[in-house]
């Protein structure tokens, strides 16, 4: 005997329920403490080259993020040990796919850092600098999302008026999968994998400019070749001088990359211009970059971090910003 209509808008509905469930997983992430979710949300409210790429609340971020040529949108909230999580896509979302979505969310808020040793330096150090990170206690470093992301940015922002740079980024982000959430369009970054097989007359279609367009090829057909376990698992020297063997990588784009991209904490060309006057107007006097690197080691990344951010939440309060936001590279 065949099935009722109604009992085929049942099984339908049923079927339509399971996708659903399929498609969205939830779950939670630990963080070395202390870790504090809503000085991540400040600094992004005010990190201009990730501009509109992600849903900010007081106390939540939402993003998508690229899988295999699909977009995979997360949302993270607070919870006493770290975060929560609940991930949405257009397809189910298996064990593989959750997985590399939470290392990303791992990496992206820099969750596993543990800064006990760097805030015990901090303690130690000038009494104004002690009491901005006092100030800043739980931030930990909000990273880009992906590699290709940062390596992006590191390219068309020099030289060039942000919003400039902003447009050629976003142009290029159009390459990536997007999917909506509760009504919310999210469109993740592409792929290196995708980014690598564009042409030089396709990136400058994209960008306009052709020494950019040419680096820009250079550098995703390098990353691909490259790998990113390879950057993130050798040494700082040897990943940096390989980042540096693609064209038109030179020392600031190989360092933003290893730094804003791979967390490589180790590192910072502190000769450059923004950090000599943070410092000045945070210590008061200039720069003494050896003393930094002899004080901070291996937790140098963070000290710029911290200062950069700080100075650009203390500029915010002197000029009465009812919502500071933190200055970034």
């Amino acid at each position: 005997m065949g099935s009722s209509v109604e009992d085929m808008t049942r099984i339908a509905e049923i079927a339509d329920t399971v996708k659903d469930i399929e498609a969205t997983k939830t779950g939670e992430l630990p963080a070395a403490q202390p870790f504090d979710l809503r000085t991540s949300i400040r600094f992004l409210s005010g990190f201009g080259a990730c501009k509109g790429d992600q849903i900010l609340t007081d106390d939540s971020i939402a993003k998508a993020l690229a899988v295999d040529g699909r977009a995979v949108v997360f949302e993270v909230t607070p919870t006493p040990a770290g975060l929560a999580y609940r991930l949405s896509a257009d397809t189910p979302i298996d064990a593989g796919v959750e997985q590399r979505t939470r290392t990303a969310i791992d990496r992206y808020l820099s969750l596993s850092d543990d800064l006990t040793e760097f805030y015990a330096l901090a303690e130690a150090d000038d009494p104004a600098y002690a009491d901005l990170v006092d100030q800043l206690r739980g931030l930990h470093h909000v990273r880009f999302l992906t590699l290709p992301e940062i390596a992006t940015w590191a390219l068309v922002s020099q030289r060039t008026p942000k919003s400039h740079a902003l447009g050629m980024k976003r142009r290029i982000q159009a390459l990536g999968p997007a999917t909506t959430v509760d009504g919310v369009r999210f469109q993740a970054f592409p792929e290196v994998a995708v980014l690598a097989e564009l042409s030089d007359a396709e990136w400058f279609s994209l960008v306009r400019n052709e020494r950019k367009a040419a680096y820009l090829g250079n550098m995703m057909r390098g990353l691909q070749e490259i790998g990113e376990d390879f950057l993130r698992k050798a040494s700082y020297k040897d990943a940096y001088a390989t980042l540096r063997s693609i064209k038109g990588a030179g020392d600031w784009t190989a360092s933003a990359i290893m730094l804003r991209g791979l967390g490589r904490m180790d590192h910072v060309p502190l000769g450059m211009a923004q950090f000599q006057d943070a410092a000045m107007e945070l210590y008061g006097r200039p720069l003494d970059a050896d003393r930094v690197r002899r004080h901070y080691g291996e937790h140098l990344g963070y000290w710029s971090y911290y200062l950069r951010t700080g100075v650009g939440v203390l500029r915010g309060r002197s000029a009465q910003s009812p919502a500071p936001a933190a200055c970034a590279a």
